[in-house]
C-alpha cells in the first residue's frame, strides 16, 4: 500500500502544473498604476495575480479589476479571484455590508469567468480561491458553487478549518468534495501559533497537506513571502523575516511532491509588510500604517530580482544551487533589515512575537554558473560583521550584530575586486522614530561596482 502511495506522488510530482502569483490587495489605484504592477510582474517571470477582494461593494473594485483585467488580456498576464472573507465579515460587522460570504462575488464572476486574462485550472475551468472559509459548513460552500454549475477550480484557503494541517481524515471526509485543490496561508512565516513552522523557511507544516492533497487527487498551492508585520487595522504582531524568504525557496525546491502553484505573499499589501511591488500612493490610506509601509522610505522591490531564479527554477525543477541568474550578469541579491534595536524601548506597545526579532544584515545573492573564489561582506557601520566564500546558485546569511548608522553589503570577485555592492538604506537607529516598533525591512539591492560610502537615510 505504501509503494503504491509512494508511486502515486511520484507520478503526479511529474505532471503537476506549474505557475506562480503574486497575493494582490485590490484597492483604489489609477490606470497606469494599475498597468506598471502587471508590467512588473512579468518583467520577473509572474504568471498571474490573485485578486483579493474584502467587500466587493465597495466603489473602487469594479474599477480596479477593470483595469487590471482589460491590461492583462493585452498582456498575456493571467487572473484569478481570491475571496477574502474575513474582510468582508468585518465589513458586515462595521457597515451591514458584503454580508452574503461568497455569493456578494457572483456579479463579478458572471462578468469575468470567461474573460480572456482569467486563469484556468488544471481541470479546463476558471480558478477560484479565498483568505478563509468565513466559517461556513461544507454545505454552505457546496451551494454556493451551484450557483455556478460548479463550472470551477476551487483552490481555497482552509487553514482556519479543525484538522486542515494534520490532513486529518475527518477533513477530507468533510471537506474532500468541495474543494480541488488546497492554499495554505499560515504556513508561509515561523511561529505565532501551532499552525506555524518551527523557524523561518520551514515547509515542514505544508507536507501534511500537499501528501493529502496528493491522495485525494487535489491541487496545491504554496504560499511564499518574506515577513509579516502589522501595527494597523487593529492588529500589532510580528513574525519573523530573517532568512524566511530564501530559507522557504529553497526548502520548496526540495519538497516532493512538489506543489502545483506558489503564490507569493504579497505583491502590494503594505499594512501587512510582506508587499514585493510597488506601494502607490493612491492606496496609502491608512494613516497608521503608512508610517512604516510606504514607498519612498520602505520600499520592497528589490525582493523581486531575487525571486525571478527561484521561479525559473523551479519551474525547471532544478534546485536551489542550480538558481542562477539572469543570462550574462554575475548575481543578483539585496540585503534586509529593521532599523530597531531589540533593545529599544518604545511608546508603544510592543507587537506580539516582538522577541522573535533579531539584530542582524540579512542577505541573499544568486550567482551565476562557473563562478569561483567570490566573497560576500556583511558591513554595519564600517564594521564586518561577516565575510565569506559564496558559491553558483542561491546563497544566503544572516550577520548579526548590528551597529547604528548605515548598512551594506559587497560582492567580491576572486581578486579581492567589490563588483557589486548595494545602495543606500534608511539608518539603524538608536531610538524610536516612528514612535513604533517598527518591524518593518529595509531591502536594498545590489547593483554593479563599488558605491563607496553611500551613508544611509534617517526615517
Amino acid at each position: 500500500m505504501q509503494a503504491t502511495l509512494g508511486l502515486a506522488l511520484l507520478l503526479a510530482d511529474t505532471v503537476r502544473t506549474k505557475a506562480v502569483f503574486a497575493h494582490y490587495m485590490v484597492n483604489s489605484i489609477i490606470k497606469d498604476h494599475a498597468q506598471q504592477d502587471i508590467d512588473d510582474a512579468i518583467a520577473m517571470g509572474l504568471d498571474g495575480f490573485a485578486l483579493n477582494i474584502g467587500d466587493s461593494t465597495q466603489s473602487f473594485v469594479n474599477t480596479t479589476i477593470g483595469y487590471l483585467f482589460n491590461y492583462a488580456a493585452v498582456k498575456s498576464f493571467k487572473l484569478f479571484i481570491s475571496m477574502d472573507l474575513s474582510a468582508a465579515t468585518a465589513a458586515c460587522t462595521a457597515s451591514q455590508t458584503s454580508c452574503n460570504g461568497p455569493y456578494d462575488y457572483n456579479d463579478i464572476f458572471s462578468y469575468y469567468l470567461g474573460h480572456s486574462a482569467y486563469y484556468v485550472g488544471p481541470n479546463g475551468d476558471p480558478m477560484i480561491s479565498t483568505y478563509s472559509a468565513g466559517g461556513l459548513t461544507n454545505t454552505n460552500w457546496t451551494d454556493w458553487k451551484n450557483t455556478l454549475a460548479s463550472v470551477i477550480y476551487f483552490i481555497p484557503e482552509f487553514d482556519d478549518t479543525d484538522g486542515y494541517y494534520q490532513a486529518a481524515s475527518s477533513w477530507w471526509s468533510y471537506w474532500g468534495d468541495v474543494v480541488d485543490g488546497l492554499f495554505s496561508w499560515d504556513a508561509a512565516w515561523p511561529p505565532s501559533s501551532s499552525l506555524s513552522g518551527t523557524y523561518p523557511g520551514d515547509v515542514s507544516p505544508d507536507l501534511p497537506v500537499i501528501k493529502g492533497a496528493v491522495a485525494h487527487d487535489k491541487g496545491y498551492m504554496i504560499a511564499l513571502s518574506s515577513l509579516q508585520y502589522k501595527d494597523s487595522y487593529g492588529g500589532n504582531y510580528y513574525r519573523a523575516g530573517d532568512l524566511n524568504l530564501p530559507t522557504r525557496m529553497q526548502n520548496i525546491l526540495t519538497m516532493s511532491p512538489r506543489p502545483d502553484f506558489v503564490e507569493i505573499i504579497t505583491w502590494n499589501d503594505g499594512a501587512e509588510s510582506h508587499y514585493i511591488g510597488t506601494i502607490w500612493p493612491e492606496q496609502s490610506t491608512n494613516p497608521a500604517a503608512e508610517i512604516y509601509a510606504n514607498q519612498s522610505s520602505w520600499p520592497h522591490n528589490a525582493w523581486e530580482p531575487l525571486i525571478t531564479p527561484f521561479i525559473n527554477t523551479w519551474k525547471a525543477g532544478g534546485t536551489a544551487s542550480s538558481m542562477a541568474p539572469p543570462s550574462g550578469t554575475i548575481a543578483v541579491g539585496l540585503m534586509w533589515y529593521k532599523t530597531i534595536s531589540q533593545n529599544e524601548t518604545c511608546p508603544s506597545t510592543q507587537p506580539t512575537g516582538w522577541e522573535e526579532g533579531t539584530d542582524s544584515l540579512n542577505w541573499a545573492i544568486v550567482l551565476a554558473a562557473g563562478s569561483s573564489g567570490m566573497q560576500v561582506r556583511a558591513i554595519s557601520n564600517g564594521v564586518v560583521l561577516q565575510n565569506v566564500g559564496v558559491n553558483p546558485g542561491l546563497n544566503m546569511g544572516s550577520a548579526l550584530g548590528l551597529q547604528y548608522g548605515a548598512q551594506m553589503l559587497q560582492l567580491l570577485d576572486s581578486g579581492g575586486n567589490v563588483v557589486m555592492s548595494t545602495g543606500q538604506g534608511a539608518c539603524v537607529c538608536s531610538d524610536c522614530p516612528d514612535g513604533i516598533y517598527n518591524m518593518n525591512l529595509q531591502v536594498v539591492g545590489l547593483v554593479d561596482g563599488n558605491q563607496g560610502n553611500v551613508g544611509c537615510f534617517d526615517i
